[in-house]
């Protein structure tokens, strides 16, 4: 995959080599950092799945243009391939926790989940209670009958809830796709990137650094102008226990065996409701009672 996809940037590029590979572990996409004649950085990328290679396509053609110049720009795909090539930003991930980073992040979450206006979806829980039986076919004992009932239960008290809107959501939004320099965040990363409720692009950060730093928490939702109502709790933690069941279950297929022990850890979490995030806020971070 490597060579195919070094003839894919010197296609598009002309003469170029490459810098370093920059995949991520656990079989996922092939990323390789390039440079060319004129020493500018590029990406290219290369997705094991079709899925996943036209979710970031389609990010990158409908919403990522709204980010600009917080966000790379797309060069070049290759559909029958799965390849995209596009721009290098500055910066390296958030190392540690910066108060003034999770604000920047929230004003940019804004920015892309206004890049399209969606319809509400009726068929919303619907697609969701399916995905679940779906995986949990394939659980083969991982998941015991009370952790799946859970998860069901959950996503079944979304149905006395009003047919979701939905945005262009990125759906891995935390520290390790921001990238900082100075003043400067930008965002990377749009794999994941499809149609969702909008709270669900909070949940990596709500179940992560949030937990013990609600300060960080009020940063990001004041840079974002929008806070946590009752609603958008439900659906932040009815979603997140469908998550923590496929990715118990992904994490194993894939042999990441700390990842599948910290995600029961949560779903266990979850069940108990000792999750210290759980309150609503308004949109300035303070507590609603």
């Amino acid at each position: 995959m490597r060579t195919q996809l070094e003839a894919f940037a010197e296609q598009v590029l002309g003469p170029c080599r490459t810098v370093g590979e920059r995949s991520w572990p656990h079989r996922g996409p092939c990323v390789l950092e390039i440079r060319d004649a004129e020493g500018t950085t590029w990406y290219a990328k290369a997705h094991q799945h079709q899925d996943n290679h036209l979710r970031e396509l389609t990010a990158y053609q409908r919403w990522v243009p709204a980010l600009q110049p917080h966000a790379p720009t797309l060069r070049a795909y290759d559909i029958d391939r799965r390849m995209l090539l596009f721009s290098a930003v500055p910066g390296s991930p958030l190392q540690g926790v910066d108060v003034d980073v999770h604000h920047r992040a929230g004003v940019l979450l804004r920015r892309l989940h206004a890049a399209e206006v969606l319809p509400p979806d009726p068929h919303y829980v619907a697609a969701k209670q399916a995905a679940l039986e779906r995986w949990a076919a394939r659980a083969d004992g991982l998941l015991d009958a009370r952790e799946l009932d859970f998860a069901r239960a959950e996503l079944r008290s979304l149905a006395e809830l009003p047919a979701p809107a939905l945005v262009p959501c990125h759906l891995d939004y935390s520290p390790r796709n921001w990238l900082v320099v100075d003043e400067r965040v930008s965002i990377i990363d749009f794999e994941w990137a499809k149609p969702e409720v909008w709270v669900n692009d909070l949940a990596r950060l709500f179940f992560g650094p949030w937990r013990t730093r609600p300060d960080l928490r009020e940063a990001f939702l004041s840079g974002y102008g929008r806070g946590l109502e009752d609603a958008d709790v439900a659906f932040l933690l009815a979603n997140h226990a469908f998550t923590t069941v496929w990715q118990l279950i992904w994490s194993h297929q894939h042999d990441n065996h700390s990842f599948a022990t910290s995600t029961r850890q949560l779903l266990h979490a979850l069940m108990r409701r000792e999750i210290d995030s759980i309150d609503s806020t308004d949109s300035t971070g303070s507590t609603r009672a």
